[in-house]
């Protein structure tokens, strides 16, 4: 598979595809991990049954309070994100570009942020309600418009953002699921928002895809059949949408991406185009434990920060609660309270990056977050894992996979998205990262990772290394998956906003009772 910029795609190229072969869980062949020892007595393992994971009495849900001097800086910080998504973009059609060194190419799922990124620019004064709507009716008029741009109404990955239809930088022609998800999250959260024609669009847009096309037949085998594969790729031709094969690698586990998949294919208005709510229950939740923690259900096929955040930015797990599978499934599956997962996570990444093991000279107090990002010599997915304990009432590979894991440091760059982006569940922490790489800096005195955006900058670049001579390696691009979800998810813990509107959609509030959950909104 030729190179991504993508986080999942990232993590396929690598490993994920084993999820048909109880392969490694590794991102490369030196990063491989054997199988876990089996427990030695019972307390080494957990009853997957008899767990809960919630928030401990006391603990503060967001939207938070914030200092005036952190409201300034996250103003600043968001302000750049906005410029990002308003300025680099390609015209006609006004889509942003996926990243900054590549004018024409448009990832959708970077679109999908767009399109929950112009709410907040509204909202925060930087662009009028008029122009918001109109950039945002041109983007669905040309999705709408190229028919070629997708199958079963899901789009392919990567498309020219001068006329909608399929890219043809040199990228695999594949239609991504995630991708397509991420947008259409963006598609809901935008039709709440600017209502008219902006949403009969975003609805249509919406309603088209069948997510059943894509789920495993009985031939994938028991642990697979009926999840949602990873994609389907085109076997090319002057329509790109005529003929191709499902990628052998599904949605299996309860990452970010697995849940927003099923969760938006269970939130179909047709019928015959949705997912039953039984399969976002029977996603494999394999657990693991870090020091006094707790434990927590972590992807067993990336340690990526990102993989705990990307659906946070939509759903509003802090006002779902504890879920209850048992209601819905006959596997074992802990109950979990998904926001309270996430932070378990992010505070496993934190105490990591403290500690630094491998004496890197990048991670540390306020360098935190490893994650999916550019690296000097090319895409990059660092990883941190709990320790993985056996479940006692789960069966391999149905309930849990029959592999272990192993952090990938790489070369310790840091993306200051990922901290950033856990400020939905560690503010504090998450703020503090911020303000460090805001006033990161150079060797010129001025700041290294930042550009002004009272100057029309667009705030962070993507990633950075500090070498042990003390100089800096820096990635000079801006990469849309990555601005996008600090924006919202410094937005979702000031206010709320984004969390509100794409809950508020007709076609997800059936979702959530299909699903047994009930929102409770939480007050700022």
């Amino acid at each position: 598979m030729k190179a991504f910029t993508s986080h999942i795609f990232a993590i396929v190229a690598a490993s994920a595809a084993v999820a048909c072969s109880a392969g490694s869980n590794a991102s490369s062949a030196d990063d491989q991990a054997g199988p876990p020892p089996p427990p030695s007595d019972p307390s080494t393992g957990l009853i997957a049954a008899q767990t809960v994971i919630e928030p401990r009495p006391g603990t503060v849900i967001p939207p938070f309070e914030f200092s005036a001097n952190d409201e300034a800086l996250l103003d600043e910080i968001q302000r750049g994100c906005f410029n990002f998504f308003w300025d680099a973009v390609s015209e006609p059609s006004g889509m942003v570009v996926d990243r900054t060194s590549k004018p024409n190419l448009v990832s959708v799922a970077g679109v999908g942020f767009q399109l929950s990124a112009l709410p907040i620019g509204v909202e925060r004064g930087w662009v009028s309600m008029d122009r918001a709507r109109e950039r945002a009716l041109t983007i669905v008029r040309t999705l709408e418009n190229e028919p070629r741009n997708r199958k079963a109404g899901l789009f392919f990955h990567y498309i020219d953002g001068r006329t909608g239809a399929l890219s043809d930088e040199g990228y695999e022609e594949v239609v991504s699921t995630i991708d397509s998800a991420l947008l259409k999250a963006g598609l809901l959260t935008a039709s709440v928002y600017f209502g008219g024609e902006v949403a009969e669009i975003c609805d249509r847009l919406f309603a088209e895809a069948d997510w059943t096309f894509f789920a495993a037949g009985p031939e994938e085998g028991p642990a697979f059949e009926g999840f949602i594969s990873l994609g389907w790729r085109s076997a090319g031709g002057d329509d790109p949408t005529a003929a191709g094969d499902m990628l052998r690698a599904h949605w299996i586990d309860s990452g970010c991406e697995h849940r927003l998949v099923t969760l938006l294919g269970v939130c179909a208005p047709e019928a015959a185009h949705r997912l039953d709510a039984k399969l976002y229950y029977d996603l494999r939740r394999t657990l693991g434990v870090f020091e006094d923690v707790g434990p927590s259900v972590y992807l067993p096929y990336s340690g990526a920060l990102f993989t705990a955040f990307f659906s946070h930015c939509w759903i509003p797990y802090h006002e779902l609660g504890t879920d209850n599978p048992a209601a819905h499934t006959d596997r074992p599956r802990a109950r979990v309270d998904w926001w309270e997962n996430s932070r378990r996570l992010a505070e496993i990444h934190r105490r990591q990056a403290i500690a630094n093991p491998m004496g890197l000279a990048t991670p540390g107090e306020h360098a935190w977050g490893m994650t999916a990002c550019d690296g000097e010599d090319g895409y990059l997915v660092l990883q941190l894992f709990p320790e993985p304990v056996m479940l006692l009432d789960g069966v391999v590979d149905r309930d849990f996979p029959p592999h272990g894991v192993r952090d990938v440091w790489h070369d310790g760059t840091i993306a200051p998205y990922g901290a950033g982006s856990a400020i939905m569940f560690l503010p504090e922490e998450s703020v503090a990262s911020l303000r460090y790489h805001r006033n990161m800096p150079g060797p010129d005195g001025e700041p290294l990772l930042w550009e002004d955006p009272a100057d029309g900058g667009q705030g962070f670049f993507d990633s950075y290394r500090r070498n042990p001579d003390g100089s800096y390696w820096l990635a000079h691009d801006r990469v849309a998956i990555d601005q996008g979800p600090l924006m919202l998810a410094i937005e979702n813990a000031r206010t709320g906003l984004i969390w509100d509107l794409f809950s508020r959609h007709r076609f997800v509030e059936a979702g959530f009772e299909r699903l047994g959950v009930e929102r409770r909104p939480s007050v700022p």
